[in-house]
């Protein structure tokens, strides 16, 4: 039960004619929440008005409720126009309850600090490139450390993307820190400081019979648009092969941490994208696999779809015998929307989710590297295979291409 009913809610838009809109000069949505309909009771109405309550919190730990009905999905810029009340710097966050089947909650920004140079110079401070899709949806603004006097949150349009269902992830901020992301909002190539193009298994098939020739500086097979990352395999006779795509990796590496990737899966049968991890300073030409240690995050293949696989390799534990440490979940629509591709791996333990769906749980049995290499850095791999011994099962349909995993972000988090 909401306790307030002081919602004041605006919608701006260029091809919009309701009550509540007006036309302007650009093709720019906002949505405007000035009031809240519920909070934690840690909180002063300072100035009510018509329509528009400012409200100031205590020096406590609250919450601020909003309901705001997004009418269009797209990437939105949140913006929280505040000023510190207290001495102390507040640490605030979003979190978005939406309407879904799951009841997930999604943390939208991260932490936002109210207080210092970025929120005195501007009267307000912003997260930009959210993924948001178009429903009511249930904002929750937490405020803590110091005391705010917060007057409206906006949310403006800055990028249509009508194939994502909803942004963010349950990622907790205060066990978590993010330590490293690509959001892709500058559209080109990829960031040649956060990616490398790997090619080196392209004269060896990549050890798997692949059908593939990876590019480097293609945008044809690796772009940035949209506010998202497209790896795309062509059909087409390059360097001996029969088709084209792209291979990304990471120039940095991490051990241990959260490693969040969100995508939208290709679904031609032949198909075979990925997202995993390799260890730091290890290449295709070095060899020692599976010794060295390999997480898979995500595999599928194209002839069997939206069924996800998550596995870990290693010298006594791998697919070449039947016995790697693995496991299946299916999710009905990989490969029409985004979801977001989770590993949390630590020194004891390795733990895979789909939209934080745990599925699969690998623990540290103590018994040496054979069966645990993983207690070094890895770098991230990003990449859509084409054939090879498990994608060509059934074949490879050359009617289906092109075909692209799409990568909304990637982002890195570690144990504060």
């Amino acid at each position: 039960m909401y306790i307030f009913s002081l919602l004041a809610l605006s919608v701006f838009a260029e091809s919009c004619t309701g009550q509540n809109e007006r036309k302007i000069g650009t093709p720019t949505l906002i949505v405007e929440a000035e009031s809240y309909i519920s909070n934690s009771g840690n909180i002063d109405i300072v100035n009510e008005k018509k329509n528009l309550a400012s409200v100031q919190t205590k020096d406590v730990d609250s919450w601020l409720c909003y309901k705001i009905n997004v009418p269009a999905t797209g990437r939105y810029t949140i913006r929280l126009y505040a000023k510190n009340a207290s001495e102390k710097q507040a640490v605030c966050w979003i979190e978005d309850y939406i309407d879904n089947k799951d009841g997930r909650i999604y943390n939208l920004t991260g932490n936002m600090i109210i207080g210092g140079e970025s929120s005195h110079d501007h009267g307000f401070v912003q997260k930009e490139g959210v993924l948001l899709a178009a429903s009511p949806h249930y904002i929750k603004l937490h405020i803590e450390k110091g005391a705010v006097l917060f007057d409206k949150m906006t949310f403006t349009r800055s990028t249509e993307n009508n194939s994502a269902p909803f942004a963010g992830s349950k990622t907790d901020e205060k066990e978590w820190q993010l330590v490293w992301s690509d959001e892709f909002k500058e559209s080109g190539l990829p960031d040649s400081t956060k990616w490398i193009y790997d090619t080196e298994g392209n004269s060896a098939n990549w050890g798997n019979n692949e059908a593939q020739c990876y590019t480097v500086g293609r945008k044809e097979n690796a772009r940035v648009e949209n506010g998202g990352l497209a790896i795309t395999a062509i059909r087409e006779d390059l360097e001996g092969k029969k088709y084209s795509s792209a291979r990304l990796i990471t120039k940095a590496v991490w051990q241990y941490g959260r490693i969040e990737v969100r995508a939208k899966l290709p679904n031609g049968r032949g198909t075979w994208p990925a997202i995993w991890m390799m260890p730091g300073g290890w290449s295709f030409k070095d060899g020692h696999w599976p010794d060295v240690g390999e997480i898979d995050i995500l595999e599928h293949v194209g002839h069997d779809l939206n069924v996800i696989h998550a596995s870990a390799h290693s010298r006594d534990y791998q697919w070449q015998r039947g016995n790697q440490k693995t496991a299946i979940v299916t999710v009905p629509d990989a490969t029409e929307n985004f979801h977001n591709y989770i590993l949390e791996w630590s020194a004891e333990i390795i733990k895979i989710s789909v939209d934080d769906n745990c599925y699969f749980t690998y623990k540290n049995e103590g018994l040496g590297e054979t069966k645990w290499p993983y207690n070094k850095p890895f770098y991230l791999i990003l990449n859509v295979a084409i054939g090879g011994a498990w994608g060509n099962a059934k074949g490879i349909d050359d009617a289906a291409f092109p075909q692209t995993m799409y990568v909304d972000y990637v982002r890195i988090y570690q144990k504060k």
